[in-house]
């Protein structure tokens, strides 16, 4: 299970009013960031309910089911903005291009002061209201770090090089698992190691103020790292844990994830699809979102009636 319990409330507490330019007031907004491939519904009722208390932008998967048409009809909506851009094969950097594409699509809109990364199948456990006061003014950033040295059963992942942006790792057919196979045997054979230094991974679903996100985008030494990742095996659970080392965004970071998930239930899935019954592990957790939730499932309606109270 991810998702520790909360600390006490002033640890997420906003920590600055709203201001006033040239007798304007100055909206300051969260973003919501999606990535989505599946069930346009249940996506475009999730993003009509973030829309009422932020910025929405999303992103779908071109080899998913969400069609341009339906990309039309979340970009008809207030505080939306949607594009269908990348194919996204599982466990290559696409996934975490689309993200970062989003976090630039953000950063466009001057209103945007916080940013959290999240998937069509996470859900808010807040009300709106609460999710407004808990990050208005926040600036540190809440990231899952692991230290990869406490795993060396994932020393693969980024010593050997993986091509998923080419190979769908997902494709069950012969000749991609036999090629998928056959690459990580030759570099081991080869004694393949790449000098790539990942001290930590976590999950992608970050929560990071303005100035970081603009950071990450701007910052050379982060191109740098973003492309050597290219090559990694699911890179994305490194990007975020990692870029913000020896930078003084380092000492902002709060090693803590915010998406509460259960890991350890194989039979419901990874992560597990939650229900009704996890409700109340959910609260406990203090969390401010929840996944994997199927949206057309009574915890999604139960959360988004919440959200709306």
């Amino acid at each position: 299970m991810d998702g520790k319990p909360r600390a006490s409330d002033d640890a997420l507490e906003k920590r600055s009013p709203r201001r006033s330019i040239l007798g304007r007031k100055e909206y300051r907004m969260q973003a919501f960031l999606i990535t989505a491939y599946k069930d346009f519904d249940s996506l475009k009722e999730l993003t009509a309910a973030l829309s009422r208390h932020g910025l929405c932008f999303v992103h779908a998967d071109r080899r998913g089911t969400i069609t341009a048409a339906q990309i039309d009809e979340l970009n008809a909506m207030p505080n939306v903005r949607a594009i269908r851009k990348r194919k996204v094969n599982w466990g290559s950097i696409e996934h975490l291009y689309a993200m970062l594409d989003l976090c630039r699509m953000a950063l466009e809109d001057e209103r945007t002061t916080y940013l959290h990364l999240m998937s069509a199948q996470d859900y808010p456990t807040l009300s709106g209201k609460e999710m407004e006061n808990r990050f208005d003014g926040e600036t540190r950033l809440f990231i899952q770090r692991t230290r990869t040295a406490d795993h060396p059963e994932l020393a693969h992942r980024y010593e050997h090089y993986h091509f998923m942006h080419l190979l769908n790792y997902r494709d069950s057919s012969d000749w991609a698992q036999n090629w998928v196979g056959r690459i990580d045997r030759w570099q081991d054979i080869l004694h393949v190691r790449r000098k790539l230094s990942v001290p930590y991974k976590g999950l992608l679903y970050v929560s990071l103020p303005r100035d970081a996100a603009e950071f990450v985008l701007k910052d050379k030494n982060a191109r740098r790292f973003l492309r050597q990742l290219r090559t990694t095996y699911i890179p994305e659970e490194f990007f975020f844990q990692n870029v913000f080392n020896e930078t003084p965004f380092e000492a902002r970071i709060v090693n803590r994830q915010l998406h509460f998930s259960i890991w350890d239930e194989p039979e419901r899935g990874l992560p597990a699809v939650l229900n009704g019954g996890d409700l109340e592990r959910i609260d406990a957790s203090g969390c401010c979102f929840a996944r994997k939730i199927e949206g057309s499932g009574e915890l999604a309606k139960t959360l988004l009636e919440r959200w709306d109270s």
